[in-house]
């Protein structure tokens, strides 16, 4: 089909690049701003936020309210990939992925009540700080360049994502998408820092919800109502795909999704800097609790609308699949190709998906441009010049470096995202996986850290290596090494062309490798366990046993 932008989309489509900027302006120049105001209006309020802070930059003065916060810890990974992966999830697989509902139950008080308190009480800037009072310099290095590796990759993916959707959609070429998707991203969080993070979040969270609510709505409506989406995913088996299988070789079932997810969805929500600088960034513990707990409903509910899309989108395409027609070169540009359908021929509509697609992205991209540049001054940059020259950074170049970092961080991103787009198309296991193996070791190095005293910094730095290097193994050798996953039925009986999408079975034997990418975090959890008590008895013996010769050969001598 022909698919042409009215004057009013694009109009749409620059309104919001437009407001996302203007925030990062705001937050830039808050004070002056501020003071501005109060002499216009005769107010005799003094503004206590020192813009030159990195405390600012980074923590928002560590006073930030519970309504900002709730929603940019939802929106900080309600990215593009999963809002587009998702709904292609329930379209090929079913909606089994609801059972992730239950993961949440399980990580979200897990990260308010264990894990949130140890960083808020001792005031951190950057959560690897704790890694050093438990574990030492070294422990807190590494796992700073493990979380910059992840970060990197992650929101590199994130801002592939979208462009690819917008390129997709629109015609304009990819490289033009990820420029411009990176620009702004990385424009309003350079200037405006955690403040502009957080309230473009908001933004992005309400240009979300609408966003989703029309693509439902219209949907249904084309259908021909809820209860013919119902009925067509009833004899699909859309709706009757859950799986109590225990086999861990099995890509989804509701175990794996219930545990393994929870496990995945802990490493973001209790082990992740993006998150933690949030909770950091609250004026008290009271409301960071909150904020993780109100994010079970929230995510449940968006988890639902998005596979509800998924369905939506398997009803009115139901005897013509745009993935076996070759409509769409890669499964996960079903969404944009449904609204660019269902919408055709609507002005503003089709500019305002852009928006969406844009907004699930920038939300991602900006959180992790800060948390990155955060990282990278005060766990490597900071350290590093102490020990080369003996003191610190002073406060006014720390500033200055920490707008840098972020503006670097987010131009390297848009060159690595330019290599996403010779992956496989399924981006949302790919982008899980990623945080299963290299978010799993630190979520392990940080439990560990709380939980089990008795492991000390040689057997941290052997737990946080080895379950790297299994994390990392793993997650590899399933991208070498792919297994087919079966597919539901998929029907293009009524398409001009004459392709038949059948059911795909498995053909390759299965691997360890073929382990689903939810249960990454919980083995590397197990193998640091073992890895950390092993090396933390061996070393506190030999240490034993060295300080006894010590003694003996001092008592000889004297």
């Amino acid at each position: 089909m022909d698919i042409t932008f009215h004057w009013s989309d694009y109009l749409m489509f620059a309104f919001w690049l437009l407001v996302y900027s203007a925030v990062g302006l705001y937050h830039r120049f808050r004070t002056p701003i501020r003071k501005k105001l109060n002499q216009w209006f005769h107010r005799d309020q003094q503004e206590q936020v020192k813009q030159d802070d990195t405390e600012t930059i980074f923590l928002g003065n560590r006073q930030l309210s519970l309504v900002p916060i709730v929603c940019s810890v939802m929106a900080s990974f309600l990215s593009a990939v999963s809002l587009m992966g998702t709904t292609m999830e329930a379209y090929v697989y079913g909606i089994e992925f609801i059972c992730m509902i239950l993961a949440y139950s399980i990580a979200f008080p897990l990260a308010a009540e264990i894990y949130m308190p140890v960083f808020y009480k001792l005031r951190l800037t950057s959560a690897h700080e704790y890694l050093e009072f438990r574990f030492g310099k070294s422990v807190r290095w590494i796992a700073s360049l493990i979380f910059c590796l992840q970060m990197w990759f992650y929101i590199s993916l994130a801002l592939y994502a979208p462009s690819l959707a917008i390129s997709q959609v629109s015609g304009l070429p990819l490289w033009i998408s990820l420029l411009t998707t990176g620009a702004v991203a990385t424009f309003y969080t350079t200037l405006g820092g955690i403040r502009a993070v957080v309230w473009t979040d908001v933004l992005q969270l309400l240009v979300l919800t609408l966003g989703l609510l029309l693509i439902l709505i219209m949907g249904i409506v084309k259908v021909g109502g809820p209860q013919v989406v119902w009925d067509i995913a009833w004899e699909g088996k859309r709706l009757q795909s859950f799986s109590f299988s225990p086999d861990p070789l099995r890509r989804h079932s509701v175990w794996i999704l219930a545990f393994g997810g929870a496990g995945m969805v802990l490493s973001i929500y209790g082990g992740n800097q993006t998150q933690i600088q949030r909770y950091l960034s609250c004026k008290d513990m009271k409301t960071a609790r909150r904020a993780i707990l109100l994010n079970i409903p929230m995510n449940a509910i968006f988890l639902a609308v998005q596979l509800a899309a998924g369905l939506v989108a398997y009803a009115y395409f139901i005897d013509c699949d745009p993935i076996g027609a070759k409509l769409v070169k890669k499964a996960d540009q079903l969404l944009p190709y449904l609204v660019m359908v269902l919408f055709d021929g609507i002005p503003v509509i089709r500019g305002l998906f852009l928006s969406i697609i844009f907004a699930a992205a920038l939300s991602t991209v900006s959180s992790g441009v800060n948390s990155l540049a955060t990282v990278i001054l005060e766990d490597i940059f900071r350290p590093l010049f102490y020990f080369i020259s003996g003191k610190d950074v002073k406060p006014k170049s720390r500033t200055l470096l920490a707008t840098l970092f972020s503006a670097l961080v987010g131009l390297s991103t848009v060159g690595l995202a330019f290599l996403f787009d010779v992956m496989s198309s399924n981006v949302l296991p790919f982008a899980f996986s990623l945080f299963g193996a290299i978010g799993g070791p630190i979520l392990s190095i940080f439990t560990l850290g709380i939980l089990v005293p008795c492991i000390n910094k040689y057997g941290g730095i052997a737990a946080l290596l080895a379950s790297l290097a299994v994390g990392l193994w793993l997650s590899i050798g399933a991208i070498v090494y792919p297994t087919p996953v079966p597919s539901l039925p998929l029907s293009t009986a009524n398409c001009s062309v004459n392709v038949t999408t059948a059911a795909k079975v498995a053909a390759a034997t299965r691997t360890v490798y073929s382990v689903s990418y939810l249960y990454y975090t919980p083995i590397c959890l197990f193998v640091a366990l073992i890895f950390g008590i092993v090396f933390s008895a061996i070393f506190r013996r030999l240490f034993r046993h060295c300080y006894i010769s010590m003694c003996v050969c001092v008592s000889l001598l004297s």
